[in-house]
């Protein structure tokens, strides 16, 4: 069975039994749903979980918030009792039409607005919060999403604080989804303190390749049209061993929009592994130059400042890929053992030494990309089945996200 249904069946009940979130026995608990980044947290919450728990719960709040770029305690408790209060029902005539938010905005910049207004405004806010803590009082359920890209200026003490007394305080339920191995430092060590006192339960998120991409291909009814196309797609995304909810719904959206506009393919396979590079790195895969066997990738401007690196870089992968395939970590060991050595067969020593210094980094704060590139062009032959010219078309498309309709279609 697949993991993501163990863990939905879990959370929300099979049958008879009665799911964790929806078990009145574990109210004033916190949760914490962990996983790395990209691996689909956010989309097994809003897409699998919520639904359910917003008709179960029925009269009680199931909130979402997003902790991203949020710079106060403040701010988060507002934003809690705002969304729990299933928004603004109690807001009065004057106020509807003024506008609360910019009546908020106002006084959060700290403008002045008329006394009789501002009473409106302090009353509105009160009912608001009251109505927001008795939607979750005894059962509601708040789900804090991107707590680790949270502003520095919040502390994780207090931010774990407000957390604990929001679920044992009001006897609801608290769930946290988070990276948890992006804190650094203290940071890191704070968390690991508070967290062990505060989270009753803690859940690791780590669906296979096949299961997120199921997940997202089921989410939307307009994937249905690559049905015919499915299996390939999934197959090049499989031969990247990407996991990334996100990519999966950057690639799926291309394939849709390049067959709906009158495309075809006789292999999707550099479409999609085109479609996943960029996506990571914001460079293309298109070819500067097509009279030529030596082709130039648009990778390579990213060592401009080191021409001669990025010159060897075209000479030696092709090298690399001949015979035994050097895996992804293998190729930047090598690129750097190769740096140091033109450098110590110079003849020049000045120009040697900023080629070595300039060179060594590039491949260090490019590895990935260089590795990948490798990965796509050597080993899964990206460019390999396809004509130059479609290639570059497909790439053009993917870095500028602009496509027409096919003449004959139009």
């Amino acid at each position: 069975m697949s993991t993501l249904t163990v863990l939905k069946d879990y959370l929300l009940g099979k049958d008879d039994d009665i799911g964790y979130l929806l078990n009145p026995e574990h109210n004033s608990k916190t949760v914490m749903l962990s996983g790395a980044w990209g691996s689909g947290k956010t989309h097994f919450w809003q897409n699998d979980i919520e639904p359910k728990l917003r008709t179960d719960v029925k009269e009680k709040a199931c909130a979402y918030i997003s902790l991203y770029g949020m710079d106060s305690l403040k701010e988060i408790k507002e934003e809690v009792f705002f969304k729990a209060s299933k928004e603004n029902d109690y807001l009065s005539e004057e106020i509807e039409v003024f506008g609360f938010d910019a009546l908020s905005t106002i006084a959060d910049n700290g403008g002045e607005i008329s006394k009789g207004l501002k009473t409106i405004f302090d009353l509105n806010k009160y009912r608001r919060s009251s109505k927001g803590k008795n939607k979750l009082k005894d059962g509601g359920i708040i789900c804090f999403d991107d707590f680790e890209r949270k502003s520095k200026k919040v502390e994780l003490n207090d931010l774990f604080g407000f957390i604990s007394q929001l679920a044992i305080g009001l006897n609801c339920k608290v769930v946290i989804i988070l990276n948890s191995d992006v804190f650094e430092g203290e940071e890191a060590n704070v968390f690991k303190t508070v967290k062990e006192k505060t989270v009753n339960k803690f859940f690791y998120f780590e669906p296979s390749i096949e299961e997120l991409f199921n997940s997202i291909y089921s989410s939307n009814k307009k994937y249905k049209e690559l049905d015919i196309h499915r299996d390939e797609i999934f197959k090049a995304i499989k031969e990247t061993k990407e996991l990334n909810a996100r990519i999966y719904i950057q690639v799926l959206d291309n394939c849709l929009e390049w067959i709906d506009k009158g495309y075809e393919l006789d292999t999707l396979k550099p479409f999609v592994l085109s479609s996943i590079f960029f996506a990571k790195y914001h460079y293309s895969f298109y070819i500067d130059n097509l009279e030529s066997d030596d082709k130039v990738y648009e990778i390579y401007h990213a060592f401009n400042e080191n021409i001669e690196l990025a010159k060897n870089i075209r000479n030696v992968f092709p090298q690399y890929a001949s015979g035994n395939a050097m895996t992804k970590d293998d190729i930047i060991h090598s690129l750097k053992e190769d740096v140091t050595k033109k450098t110590k067969d110079s003849n020049d020593n000045e120009h040697a030494e900023v080629y070595y210094a300039s060179g060594y980094k590039l491949v260090e704060e490019n590895k990935y990309m260089l590795r990948d590139f490798y990965f796509y062009k050597y080993i899964l032959k990206i460019d390999d089945e396809i004509d130059g010219e479609l290639f570059n078309d497909i790439n053009q498309f993917i870095k500028t996200g602009v496509l027409s309709y096919k003449e004959a279609n139009i």
